[in-house]
């Protein structure tokens, strides 16, 4: 998703900026020491490239943070339903289709601060299934898991889990908290794509040396709180509007797995922050046990692109739905 990169403000970063380029110093001595070195090894060996393994602690509103920010919040555990009480110890099952939105060439140039553009447009969808079991005092705990099925060269492996309470329950009103949290990374070809490899490294389309599929990993791990309201409609056979609003704080990392020019780019990127973020939709009794949820979720996510120097809101609005079937 995105290579190493280089510190965006001035005063507060010039220690990080020094750093890195000493980093950047010693990588490029050790693979001038490790070429000359060469002639010492017995015929047919090889030396393994350098490694450069550093920490970057990037600001939030980078353009590296905002990628990984973004999709962390896509895979947020929503409600997709209205708060209520349930029978303790019953149980539903849920199949929840989330849409990942199409992300433009600016939106995807993330990589070294805003210079390099990333193949972030793999998976149109995130499929998701989901089991909510009642329990005494009006909770419910709910479990989410998106397994590590590879799609276009991404492996997501995400599990969530959420406790719901019913607050208030009206004839046709409902209100209900959420808390909620998330663990778990996606994997892939993000910083080095097999079409980058495929071409000879610092030639076009492959300016940044990949010389292999690079070996990535995103965590996108969060906490969050959530309250939602439920109306239900006159003469609409059970449906009902929703809508709510919740904060979200993220910890997040992206290990580069890379080898470009030569050298091996095991840097390790991380960012935290809070987020917030709307959603309203309806739920639809479908059959005697079956409801099925259509929701928008919207979250304003501030960015600096360079040029700029100020943040701008590069905003997720997306489309979530869920089947719900009553098992018991």
């Amino acid at each position: 998703m995105m290579p190493r990169t280089w510190p965006r403000s001035t005063a507060s970063t010039t220690g990080r900026r020094g750093a890195l380029r000493a980093s950047r110093s010693v990588a490029v001595l050790t693979v001038a020491l490790a070429g000359g070195a060469l002639g010492w090894l017995p015929a047919g060996a090889q030396a393994p490239p350098p490694v450069l393994d550093v920490v970057e602690d990037v600001d939030f509103d980078r353009p590296e943070a905002w990628a990984m920010q973004y999709f962390g919040s896509v895979s947020t555990l929503s409600p997709l339903g209205p708060a209520r009480s349930r029978e303790p110890w019953s149980i539903d099952a849920a199949l929840e289709v989330t849409q990942v939105p199409h992300l433009s060439a600016a939106e995807r140039t993330v990589g070294f601060n805003g210079l390099k553009e990333e193949d972030l447009n793999r998976l149109p969808v995130l499929v998701r299934p989901r089991v909510t079991v009642g329990l005494p005092a009006k909770l419910a705990l709910e479990i989410g898991y998106v397994p590590p099925v590879r799609v276009d060269g991404v492996e997501p492996n995400l599990f969530s889990v959420a406790l719901e309470r019913s607050l208030v329950e009206g004839e046709r009103f409902s209100l209900g908290a959420r808390v909620f949290g998330q663990s778990g990374d996606v994997e892939g070809d993000l910083t080095c794509s097999e079409e980058d490899a495929a071409i000879p490294p610092g030639a076009p389309g492959n300016e940044f040396g990949c010389e292999a599929a690079s070996r990535d990993q995103s965590s996108l791990d969060h906490v969050g709180l959530h309250l939602g309201a439920g109306y239900e409609l006159r003469g609409a056979r059970g449906s009902t509007l929703l809508f709510g609003a919740g904060v979200v704080r993220h910890d997040l990392e992206f290990q580069v797995d890379a080898f470009t020019f030569g050298l091996h780019d095991r840097t390790l990127l991380r960012a935290d922050g809070t987020t917030w973020a709307v959603n309203a939709g309806i739920s639809i009794p479908a059959a005697e046990r079956t409801q099925v949820a259509l929701e928008l979720w919207w979250s304003p996510l501030e960015v600096v692109r360079p040029p700029r120097t100020s943040a701008e809101n590069d905003d997720l609005l997306h489309l979530r739905a869920v089947l719900r079937y009553r098992v018991r």
